[in-house]
């Protein structure tokens, strides 16, 4: 038996590796003594995880295990931590990143692609973005149906020479005019996706994605809001073509920010404007706002487009990285959540010349917002296969679902509280969480599900459900995130009479006293 067993840390127990030579591990246990706890790790290696209470661990111990014979090797179990940090000489500057856990992602994704290898795409309603910036220029979008500045609309998608987004302002592809010189569009881009781990300045949300400069300011600097809406309807009609396509034209815009407004405005006197988040949501594309910065209750004082009356939307105030409330636009009904964008450090104009080249700290809503759709862009670079089917036959419900998981997954802060409707914060580690868990139990409905024929259905249609368990005592179908939407009919042995439904995909859902099945179902526009 050990000697030299003492009072140690504080700690519950000490846990040490052991790896020893093949049929010696039972010799060592009895030599060790009553008081270790061994479990197996590896047999074939010869690993064993042994435990003591902490009360009683000497460093003695490890000396006297080393001396025994059959020991290979021991070491004494440690915590590890999370490496994946980007080589961005001013990534420590950015403490927000670590504040709404985006390192905690990035061990498993950091962007740019779908896992179908689809290029994702966030755009920006702003003033543009400087294309020669060397933390963005590998990150800007392109549309390479069009030929560049050759006169003429390659694609059809109905703008000419759209090569690098479109200036909603003036109606024309001019993406950096007199009015980019503000910088804003440039900050923004930097936040939502300044190269990551490319050893130049700072690191945005995603590394990869590609952003899209939608300018919405015309160079006279008036009628702003008709730049909004042009560039509005451009993302929306670049997602449409991408669907139509099959991918082959347009962009899979995924979120689109806009960090511009009106203050003291109401959705009555802009029901076009707030009209275009419903259409965009619609068309599978998430809209992040930032409220005013004025510290005013916006749904007494009025603000747009914070209150369009979208379910596509997710409206922002202002935290710091220290979750502190920063004044800003608040209501418990109005807003969705907060983000930190309380001196932010991201990307200026490349002729900027600060002490660290073209980088500074900004504040406002304006940089809390595009954290939301920055995120949002994320999460579908790692999202499972189903939300893309979903995406693909019901797009307005795969936004819901991003919206959704970004919401559920707020940290609470104690200082949102009345501010904003969730009382917290953005936290992308949590986020995945949430859409891991949907897609968890979505894919584990589709295995288990059996075979439903005609599929797709019309709308009314008599259907048939192979291998239906007996006493269904009800029969619902659901829309893919999870809202039930209708009941259908059971007719006799597996015949289902499906109600009247719009086209799309839903789960169709067989419940008995003690058990559930649950299988895909698609509906075609008609009638039957």
């Amino acid at each position: 038996m050990f000697v030299g067993l003492s009072a140690g840390a504080k700690a519950q127990s000490v846990s040490l590796l052991i790896q020893v030579t093949p049929n010696k591990i039972e010799s060592i246990r009895a030599v060790s003594g009553p008081k270790f706890q061994w479990l197996t790790v590896d047999k074939n290696f010869g690993l064993y995880h042994c435990r003591i209470s902490a009360e009683l661990f000497a460093p003695g111990i490890i000396r006297q295990f080393n001396a025994m014979d059959g020991v290979l090797a021991i070491q004494k179990c440690r915590s590890i931590t999370r490496r994946k940090q980007p080589n961005d000489p001013l990534f420590a500057t950015q403490q927000y990143l670590n504040t709404i856990r985006a390192p905690w992602f990035w061990d498993r994704n950091t962007g740019g692609v779908n896992r179908r290898g689809d290029t994702l795409v966030v755009g920006m309603i702003d003033d543009g973005m400087d294309t020669a910036h060397p933390d963005l220029k590998a990150n800007m979008w392109f549309n390479r149906n069009e030929i560049p500045w050759n006169g003429a609309d390659d694609d059809g998608n109905g703008y000419t020479d759209d090569y690098r987004g479109w200036n909603g302002g003036d109606s024309n592809n001019r993406t950096f005019t007199t009015q980019s010189i503000y910088a804003h569009g440039t900050e923004v881009a930097g936040i939502m996706g300044a190269a990551g781990n490319n050893n130049t300045g700072v690191c945005g949300i995603n590394w990869q994605t590609k952003l899209m400069p939608l300018l919405c300011y015309p160079i006279n600097g008036v009628n702003g809001d008709l730049g909004v809406i042009r560039s509005m309807l451009y993302a929306l009609r670049m997602k449409k073509l991408y669907m139509a396509t099959g991918g082959q034209k347009g962009a899979l815009i995924m979120a689109v920010n806009t960090s511009v407004g009106i203050d003291a405005a109401f959705p009555a006197e802009q029901p076009i404007w707030c009209s275009l988040y419903d259409s965009l949501g619609h068309a599978g594309i998430l809209s992040s706002i930032a409220t005013t910065n004025t510290p005013v209750d916006i749904g007494v004082v009025g603000d747009i487009p914070s209150l369009c009356p979208s379910t596509f939307t997710i409206v922002v105030n202002n935290t710091d990285a220290n979750d502190n409330r920063i004044n800003s636009g608040y209501s418990s009904q109005y807003v969705d959540m907060a983000a930190p964008g309380q001196d932010v450090y991201t990307t200026q104009l490349s002729s900027f010349m600060g002490p660290n080249g073209p980088y500074s700290k900004v504040s406002g809503t304006s940089f809390a917002a595009p954290q939301i759709s920055a995120a949002a862009t994320l999460l579908c670079s790692e999202v499972c296969d189903s939300f893309w089917t979903v995406h693909k036959h019901l797009p307005d419900s795969a936004t819901r679902l991003l919206k959704s998981w970004i919401l559920r997954s707020v940290d609470v802060i104690p200082a949102l509280s009345g501010k904003c409707a969730t009382a917290g914060r953005l936290n992308i580690e949590k986020a995945r969480a949430e859409m891991n868990e949907w897609c968890t139990a979505v894919n584990q409905n589709l295995r288990t599900a059996s075979k439903v024929y005609p599929n797709p259905a019309m709308p009314g249609q008599v259907i048939v459900w192979n291998g239906l368990l007996p006493g269904i005592t009800s029969l619902t179908l659901h829309s893919m995130d999870g809202r039930q939407v209708a009941t259908a009919k059971a007719i006799e042995n597996n015949k289902i009479q499906l109600p009247d439904l719009s086209a799309g995909m839903y789960l169709l859902q067989g419940q008995t006293e003690s058990a559930v099945v649950r299988t895909r179902i698609f509906v075609s526009e008609g009638s039957k």
